[in-house]
């Protein structure tokens, strides 16, 4: 891909891209929501190694169901749906548990099922937000020269003033605004339906 350019590879989202099975796009798409459904199944008591499992569980499962995901009013959006499907991984592995008449833990896991919620909590999303954010940023970056990169990252992240940065680098103002406008534009073009920007 060249940088700062556009091209066909962008006219569709992230999530388009993954429905039609680009590679590139599930690839993109794990290294995005991976530390999410990780933390989603650490904060439901599971241990290190079974949310890892769960991880692997979850994206079987949005393998096989991703065409079918439709994003709309009536159905949320795909971190809902990416929850409702780690909850529901959570629950049978913690059924299994508790189910297990000798397995140490079966109460706790009975326990923990039952304290699982039904929608994702909103506690800690500000944390999770921020993760997701970070991991897209880190996504689209190398779709970027370097210093249309440092710009919009002074300009946006830093909250920098347009004008210190264009100093600061030796460009003009209107460079460093195109250059934040250009790499916003990626991002929505890239995560469309996925992360609020």
């Amino acid at each position: 891909m060249q940088k700062d350019t556009d091209n066909s590879d962008t006219s569709l989202s992230l999530l388009e891209r993954a429905k039609q099975h680009d590679p590139a796009a599930w690839g993109r798409l794990v290294q995005l929501y991976s530390p999410l459904i990780f933390y989603w199944a650490r904060r439901a008591g599971l241990t290190e190694e079974r949310s890892a499992d769960i991880v692997q569980e979850v994206w079987a499962s949005v393998t096989s169901a991703l065409s079918r995901f439709e994003r709309d009013h009536l159905h949320g959006t795909f971190r809902g749906w990416l929850w409702t499907i780690a909850r529901n991984k959570v629950r049978d592995l913690l059924r299994r548990d508790s189910s297990q008449a000798l397995a140490a833990g079966g109460t706790e896991a009975r326990l923990l099922l039952e304290s699982l919620p039904e929608l994702e909590p909103v506690e800690g999303n500000d944390a999770a937000d921020h993760t997701l954010l970070r991991r897209a940023l880190e996504l689209v970056e190398h779709d970027f020269e370097p210093h249309t990169w440092q710009a919009f990252w002074l300009m946006t992240v830093e909250e920098m003033p347009a004008a210190h940065v264009a100093e600061k680098l030796g460009i003009a103002s209107n460079a460093v605004h195109q250059a934040r406008f250009r790499v916003l534009r990626r991002l929505r073009e890239e995560l469309a339906g996925l992360v609020k920007l």
